[in-house]
């Protein structure tokens, strides 16, 4: 159920882009785009808590993340028909490590952060071009695939970090 509900997602968001590219070619912006969206790949992880919208979980809650948390991958949707299909099944065990689990977490959050930035650029170019109900397109598959879920890694994380006693550095 996860990688069909990701692979779900990822479809849906990418659409608007891949029509906008396959459309227009590839042409050197989209290979200048690539390149500067890969840079958060580099950052460090100081960066992105840095860039935390908030150290308060009421926030991200107000944003609607727990909403949006029952619709993602290991969410509670794809939670609850694993456990209807298998009771024994738990989709993050309570017993993973918490270091290991922030790691997951960043890695999503730089994926996301990645495709981010390469949404944005070809919806820029999209408006420089003319092509507005195209950007608005991309704009709202940016805020579907990539700013909700960087919103709900760092709900995730708060949430973490509280449980093991730990600080946002």
């Amino acid at each position: 159920m996860n990688q069909f509900i990701n692979f779900f997602w990822t479809i849906l968001g990418f659409a608007a882009v891949l029509f906008y590219w396959v459309a227009n070619g590839l042409s050197v912006w989209f290979y200048l785009f690539i390149g500067l969206s890969i840079i958060p790949a580099f950052l460090s992880q100081r960066f992105f808590y840095r860039i935390q919208l908030s150290h308060n979980t009421k926030i991200y809650e107000r944003l609607g993340v727990r909403v949006i948390r029952k619709f993602v991958q290991h969410g509670d949707f794809a939670n609850r028909i694993g456990r209807k299909n298998n009771p024994a099944y738990r989709g993050m065990l309570k017993s993973v490590d918490p270091q290991r689990y922030l790691g997951t977490i960043m890695m999503y959050e730089r994926f996301h952060f990645i495709c981010f930035i390469f949404f944005l650029l070809t919806s820029g170019i999209a408006i420089v071009q003319g092509h507005y109900l195209l950007a608005l397109l991309i704009v709202i598959g940016n805020v579907v695939y990539n700013v909700f879920p960087i919103l709900l890694q760092q709900f995730n994380r708060i949430r973490v970090l509280r449980c093991s006693n730990q600080k946002l550095v």
